[in-house]
């Protein structure tokens, strides 16, 4: 049986893969804030057809899956994810760009730190142009199966293989510096995951100098897994 969603929001709403469909049609079963109505079209056997028109309900801080598709393409404007979740959703704020540096943006539901999204634009008059997606630290976004506090185990599954972390200490410490030509180097799109990890406030401060300073530890290295960092932010550039 096949379904795909139609109508609504100005857009197809097939559109809103990259939010889990799945909690999109658990949710429709529920009253609660909207983002409009949709379709459900359903093919069953001998081609019949049959069309259920649903609410599509606004987020929650369940899980949610960030693609560099459907809302979230490389091709995306501000006027798209208008589009896709609404005026009300959509702000215009100054956002960190790639290099550090901030310039203009566009944030999806500035009010809501868990589901909350950072746009930052290569052109920051049309707002078009994604060159970075960030994310808050309570976020209920995920990645490639990476989300705030994963473990190194979590990540090197993920990426398929060990990786390198910029030593703690310093805004960049912890920050992932090399995946290895892992499963994260290669995320599908134009796009690459950048996540920093942090230590919790019990690690000792013998154990931090061991992996702390301008060096690069790899992921499977004793001294760093003794720690258990956790990632603490991640990040979604886009590479042009």
């Amino acid at each position: 049986m096949a379904a795909c969603f139609e109508g609504g929001l100005g857009r197809p709403i097939f559109a809103l893969a990259g939010l889990a469909l799945a909690g999109v049609v658990a949710g429709c079963q529920a009253p609660g804030p909207s983002w409009g109505t949709g379709a459900v079209v359903e093919t069953g056997p001998f081609d019949s057809v049959s069309e259920t028109v649903v609410g599509i309900p606004a987020p929650t801080a369940g899980p949610r899956v960030f693609q560099c598709s459907g809302p979230w393409a490389p091709t995306t404007t501000e006027v798209n994810l208008i589009a896709d979740f609404g005026a009300q959703a959509i702000t215009r704020a100054d956002v960190q760009e790639p290099d550090g540096s901030t310039g203009p943006g566009s944030v999806l539901l500035a009010g809501d730190p868990k589901l909350r999204v950072d746009i930052a634009w290569a052109d920051g008059l049309g707002y078009t142009v994604p060159t970075r997606a960030a994310f808050t630290e309570e976020s209920a976004w995920s990645v490639a199966g990476v989300r705030i506090g994963s473990s190194l185990a979590d990540v090197e599954r993920a990426n398929g293989r060990p990786f390198r972390i910029q030593g703690f200490g310093g805004t960049a410490g912890g920050v992932v510096v090399d995946w290895q030509k892992g499963a994260l180097a290669n995320m599908p799109g134009p796009c690459r995951l950048g996540v920093q990890f942090a230590l919790t406030a019990d690690a000792s401060n013998a154990a931090q100098a061991r992996v702390s300073g301008p060096k690069t530890v790899l992921s499977s290295d004793p001294n760093i897994r003794a720690l258990k960092p956790i990632v603490g932010l991640f990040w979604v550039n886009y590479r042009w």
